[in-house]
């Protein structure tokens, strides 16, 4: 996986169209996965962003997750991380289903993801 110089990472950090709500919402692990599939899926339900995230959180620590591992992430998902997201324009209810979509993000927003997901999650 080929890294960024530190010259860019600077050039996108230092953007200062970027709200510090998306700072924020990015500073947790969960909600950037969280953020990585709707950018991979553009629309998953809250089950579905649980099983997801919590075989790439766990795979990370090298162990399996148990099925109190997921129940746990769902709750911080639908009472914290979910509301996070939002306030940041990183993700939107999905009105139709109990889920979340991606939104139009703002071209600096776009481009930090896709520095971020680049250069932390092995694909």
């Amino acid at each position: 996986m080929a890294r960024d110089t530190e010259d860019t990472l600077y050039d996108i950090l230092l953007d200062p169209s970027l709200d510090d709500d998306v700072y924020r919402a990015l500073a947790s692990r969960r909600r950037r996965y969280a953020v990585y599939a709707l950018m991979e899926w553009d629309r998953v339900s809250m089950d579905e962003l649980a099983d997801v995230l919590t075989g790439w959180l766990y795979a990370s620590e090298y162990r399996m997750a148990t099925p109190d591992d997921r129940n746990r992430l769902i709750t911080e998902l639908r009472h914290e991380h979910v509301h996070m997201l939002r306030k940041a324009g990183l993700a939107g209810y999905d009105s139709s289903g109990d889920g979340l979509v991606l939104p139009e993000l703002a071209y600096p927003v776009a481009r930090l993801l896709r520095w971020a997901r680049r250069n932390e999650y092995p694909n």
